[in-house]
Order: structure tokens, then sequence, then C-alpha cells
């Protein structure tokens, strides 16, 4: 992929945080690469399959899930996307609100783009 322009990136992941909170299964298994790892602020790691399973059975709930102070890189055709993010969540019946610094990978494949990693960090 040649194009580095950054604006369908941007979209994308902004699409992705709005099909987050109305868990959008279809929308989020087209945008999640089959082999994507997605490591929580807390350490814990979810595949494609157990973070979809999470949001599509209710146990996870996102509420709200807002970024600021963005930016991305592009490393050959890969795109890193990063800045603070402030998520509300409902966990099984439990509120968590954190606010965390991320990085969010995206690969092309083809004409589309999937998120290949998600990796965050709490901040305190």
């Amino acid at each position: 992929m040649t194009d580095l322009d950054p604006t369908p990136v941007l979209e994308l992941d902004r699409a992705r945080r709005e099909a987050m909170i109305r868990a959008d299964i279809p929308a989020l298994t087209a945008m999640f690469a089959d082999d994507m790892v997605w490591i929580h602020g807390n350490g814990g790691v979810d595949t494609k399959q157990g973070l979809l399973g999470s949001i599509g059975s209710g146990r996870t709930k996102y509420l709200a899930i807002d970024c600021a102070d963005e930016t991305i890189r592009f490393h050959g055709d890969l795109a890193f996307l990063g800045g603070i993010t402030a998520v509300k969540a409902d966990l099984g019946g439990h509120l968590l609100e954190t606010r965390s610094r991320y990085t969010v990978v995206w690969a092309p494949d083809g004409d589309d783009w999937r998120v290949v990693g998600w990796q965050s960090t709490l901040l305190r």
C-alpha cells in the first residue's frame, strides 16, 4: 500500500470504537485480523475470538470510548495509531472507568485495513 494518508485509518479507528460500544460483532469481525492480539491495560491478553465472544455475550459492554492526543505513524505499510483513551465499561455488572495510553496497529489487507494489535497501559 503506497498511500500513506492517515485519514482512512483514523476514520476506521473511530468506526471501531463506535462498533465496540454498539457491540456490532459483524463490523468488528471485519475490522479485526484473524490473528489479532489485544493486550488490555491490566495485562490480560485476548484473541479476536476471545474479545468478540466477550463483547457478543454481553460480559463486556463498552459504554464510552474517548480518545485524545492521537498520533499516527507509518512504518512500511503498517499504521501505528496511539494516544490516550478513556474507557467506561460494564464488566459483568461492575462499572470500570480507565484512562490508558494505547497503541493500535492497523495493517493493509487488500483494499481494506485490519487491526492486528492493541496494547494499552493504564495511567495512574
